[in-house]
């Protein structure tokens, strides 16, 4: 497909929306156009609308603001969750084709409302801050061009499961996966399955800081570029190439362990990272690689996770629940925080990130221990 194609909805028409619009369109991976939301007082017109410009294969995804009540001259009486939701409905009934829906407010709108309601969560395949100082508009353009082609790639043909999240053999895969996954009909079953629990989640894919702690290698130390050869030759055997990994770098945990296994020979949880990085560095040749160490007040280097506010390697062991709303399913992981961060909340606690509450316990046993 060419350059996709997004409508941008939004009720403000200032600088900060007019900058948002440069932000998508100048890396031109993706084509997005202002929908003008003022010639649509009422819901219903502005259903019928979006429905006609759908059916026409006028844009290939929305990009949509959470709230659009405020000041603007494209004020309206509706929101996106209104919105979104209402054509999740109709996409489900066949009547339009499914497509991406993205979700770009401010943060402040993003924390009164939308983390306030869970419900709503499940409408969006993406959400971006447009408030950011600085945002990496290549990536998210490249997440945006990904989920348009994925959209449109499963509804062009008949796909197999095989297909979907591009695998040869399902066995390979958790039943439980399986058999929900085999369970889905329509098109958002399957995107919002694979990007909630694919992506966000830490099992069955792993993300590339994740695969970098694993393999106990330093990303700050190690040339991107020794790093990205690594990634996109040696370690490209079992990397995700299902639905949307274009815009989602992710691999397959299990299959990480089996690869290292059959080159080593050796259990990868049981070895430190200078051992890891030494076995790599004599079986794939890539002798730049340098190993990671732990963050301050951690002595472990058998590293399986990343400390969430420091984005560094960290050993399960020694590290702390976070708090999330987030419902893990059984194989997923919890996500962690290092005694580091926790000592160290300023600018951490903005993001979200605290610990779990049961682990406060732990927590202080520890700083008695340390002495802090």
């Amino acid at each position: 497909m060419n350059k996709p194609r997004y409508l941008y909805i939004d009720d403000e028409n200032g600088s900060s929306e007019i900058s948002t619009l440069h932000g998508f369109n100048d890396p031109r991976i993706i084509e997005v156009e202002r929908f003008n939301l003022s010639d649509f007082r009422d819901f219903g017109g502005l259903k019928k609308e979006l429905e006609r410009a759908c059916i026409n294969n006028e844009f290939d995804g929305l990009i949509i603001d959470l709230r659009l009540d405020g000041a603007g001259k494209d004020r309206t009486e509706f929101n996106a969750t209104a919105i979104t939701s209402e054509l999740r409905s109709i996409s489900a009934r066949g009547d339009i084709r499914s497509f991406p829906i993205v979700l770009c407010s401010t943060e402040e709108k993003i924390k009164q409302t939308y983390d306030s309601d869970r419900t709503s969560h499940d409408l969006f395949d993406y959400k971006l801050s447009k408030s950011s100082d600085k945002p990496n508009w290549v990536k998210i353009s490249m997440k945006l061009k990904s989920l348009a082609k994925g959209y449109n790639w499963i509804q062009s043909s008949k796909r197999t499961l095989n297909d979907i999240i591009g695998v040869k053999k399902l066995e390979n895969i958790d039943d439980r996966i399986v058999e929900k996954l085999l369970n889905f009909s329509v098109t958002y079953d399957f995107t919002h399955f694979i990007i909630k629990n694919f992506f966000h989640q830490t099992n069955p894919l792993i993300n590339e800081r994740t695969l970098a702690a694993r393999l106990g290698i330093d990303l700050c130390k190690t040339s991107p570029e020794v790093w990205k050869k690594l990634c996109t030759t040696v370690l490209d055997e079992f990397r995700y190439k299902g639905l949307f990994a274009e815009g989602w770098k992710r691999w397959w945990a299990d299959d990480l362990v089996d690869w290292f296994s059959q080159i080593s020979g050796e259990k990868l949880a049981f070895l430190n990272a200078k051992n890891r990085v030494k076995i790599l560095q004599a079986k794939t040749g890539f002798q730049e690689i340098v190993p990671a160490s732990p963050l301050k007040f951690c002595t472990s280097s058998e590293f399986w996770s990343i400390c969430e506010g420091y984005k560094m390697p960290l050993d399960p062991l020694e590290a702390f629940k976070i708090h999330t709303t987030a419902d893990l399913k059984p194989w997923q992981e919890n996500k962690v925080l290092s005694i580091l961060a926790i000592l160290e909340r300023e600018g951490f606690t903005d993001r979200g990130l605290k610990p779990h509450h049961s682990e406060l316990e732990r927590i202080e046993f520890t700083k008695n221990e340390l002495g802090l």
